[in-house]
């Protein structure tokens, strides 16, 4: 643990034991931080702001993929090396709205990834320099697979998506077939990781995707996936096993909410950039409330 990471969780230690802490969550903000959110953050005398990703405008990027699903060529095939690299920087670049904004409220800004966030990895092939790059460059706290104490809670962030094939959602090509195996098996590897470093503990979980069977149909008629229910099973087997306080989550954006498995309150926080979120309360050790924002 560096220094800053070990005065941070000290801070939130002080802070969570002596009095309560407000959080405000917020996802799929797609190139925007909505007025209201900044006003919020300012009404509700939130303490620190947690986001589960997707920072860019992919209205482009998305039609394309919608387009051509199911095709064997990548989008840069398709498009051509040129125009695809285009597209990439102008949706890298649209990340930088919603962070400037967010950093302006001079709260501490925790993330994770989800799947339209552009990783350094991706980047680097154009040229470009991706999503590591921009949270370092504004100053926010990234998690992939991590924890944070939170005082009498400790904050496990889980970045990344598993798409539709990796869940066996649509055909699986007999040719990727060991790498998606490959995949899933590491995917499960990061959650035991992470719930073995929170055993004993209260435990929020941050993840984008929902878990399988909660907030997950599909109503958006564009979408190949319609009438489907897409979330991770992963996440619904990890939750009935380890309880956590909290498992909160995005990416569907037509959904916003509260449901329970066992002991676990399940939290879609809404579409950020419609100006949805949820704002919980934490306090000696307990959720005292929670509070969309519709």
């Amino acid at each position: 643990m560096n220094n800053e990471s070990g005065l941070e969780e000290m801070l939130f230690k002080q802070k969570s034991s002596s009095e309560s802490m407000r959080i405000l969550v917020i996802g799929d903000l797609h190139g925007k931080f909505p007025n209201k959110l900044q006003k919020a953050v300012k009404r509700d005398d939130i303490d620190i702001i947690l986001s589960v990703g997707d920072y860019p405008n992919t209205d482009i990027l998305r039609d394309l993929e919608f387009k051509h699903w199911g095709e064997k060529k990548r989008l840069e095939e398709i498009v051509g090396k040129n125009k695809y690299k285009k597209i990439l920087k102008d949706t890298i670049d649209s990340t930088n709205v919603p962070m400037r904004r967010m950093v302006s409220t001079n709260k501490r800004v925790i993330t994770i990834y989800g799947n339209s966030d552009i990783l350094n990895k991706e980047a680097r092939k154009y040229g470009l320099k991706g999503f590591e790059y921009q949270c370092n460059k504004f100053g926010i706290k990234l998690l992939k697979t991590d924890t944070l104490n939170l005082g009498s809670f400790v904050l496990a962030g889980f970045s990344g998506y598993r798409g539709a094939m990796s869940k066996k959602l649509t055909k699986v090509d007999p040719k990727k077939k060991s790498k998606i195996k490959k995949y899933n098996s590491r995917w499960k590897k990061r959650l035991d990781k992470i719930f073995s470093k929170t055993k004993g503990e209260k435990v929020i979980f941050l993840a984008h995707d929902v878990p399988r069977g909660y907030f997950d149909r599909v109503n958006y008629k564009k979408s190949p996936m319609h009438g489907k229910h897409v979330g991770d099973e992963y996440f619904t087997e990890y939750i009935r096993r380890y309880q956590p306080e909290l498992f909160l989550c995005g990416h569907m954006h037509e959904y916003q909410g509260l449901k329970k498995l066992g002991k676990t309150s399940i939290i879609n926080v809404g579409d950020g950039a419609e100006g949805k979120a949820a704002i919980i309360e934490l306090n000696e050790g307990k959720v005292k409330s929670v509070k969309f924002i519709r």
